[in-house]
């Protein structure tokens, strides 16, 4: 009879991780669903807003083109703490923070400018770098190379705020957690300072 019963125990036990196993993975994929979703809503979002600001402005209001100048930001985001300085078109990004060993973050952040005035800046990135962390599925430690797209912008006059989606390739994961997406989406939102330059008179 004892026997009988302990057998029974490790039937259940094995359904049970079956179980705890396929919810993980369904929780993994409506995360990764929502966060695509995501992505793409604010590509169009950001895409519509910066387009339009332009189109509807007078002569006299738009804001003085800036892709050829050249200045430093210095911000705080998702990211950590962000030193940065555009030469012309083409800018350089360092973001970090760390927290502990089991949660900190670097990112290289290679940028070239699509558009920049006073108000808004957009551009195209590449980011290379390592997070380190955990989320309600599971605990990673990885390295990758992707590419996104930038967006600093002025809110009721106040400028500054940013946001940076895209996607990036896993070179390298450290704890094997990532076997099944060798693509993660990567995100960075905060307040990014433009140091840009001021007008002539």
């Amino acid at each position: 009879m004892r026997n009988l019963e302990l057998r029974e125990f490790f039937m259940n036990s094995d359904d049970m991780l079956d179980e705890a196993s396929e919810e993980s993975f369904w929780r993994k994929f409506v995360r990764h669903k929502w966060l695509r979703k995501g992505i793409l809503s604010a590509f169009i979002v950001a895409s519509v807003l910066c387009g339009t600001s332009d189109i509807w402005a007078d002569e006299k209001s738009k804001p003085r083109d800036l892709k050829e100048a050249s200045y430093p930001e210095l911000g705080l985001t998702t990211s950590g703490i962000n030193l940065g300085y555009w030469h012309k078109r083409t800018g350089l990004r360092l973001s970090q923070y760390y927290l502990n060993r089991t949660r900190n973050k670097m990112m290289l952040n290679l940028g070239y400018k699509l558009s920049d005035n006073e108000k808004t800046q957009q551009s195209i990135n590449l980011l290379a770098g390592r997070s380190v962390g955990s989320d309600p599925v599971t605990d990673y430690d990885y390295a990758y190379l992707g590419i996104a797209y930038g967006l600093n912008f002025s809110i009721l006059g106040y400028r500054g705020f940013f946001f940076e989606l895209g996607m990036a390739k896993v070179l390298q994961d450290n704890l094997g957690n990532l076997a099944d997406d060798p693509f993660v989406p990567c995100a960075n939102i905060g307040y990014i300072y433009r140091f840009t330059p001021k007008e002539k008179r």
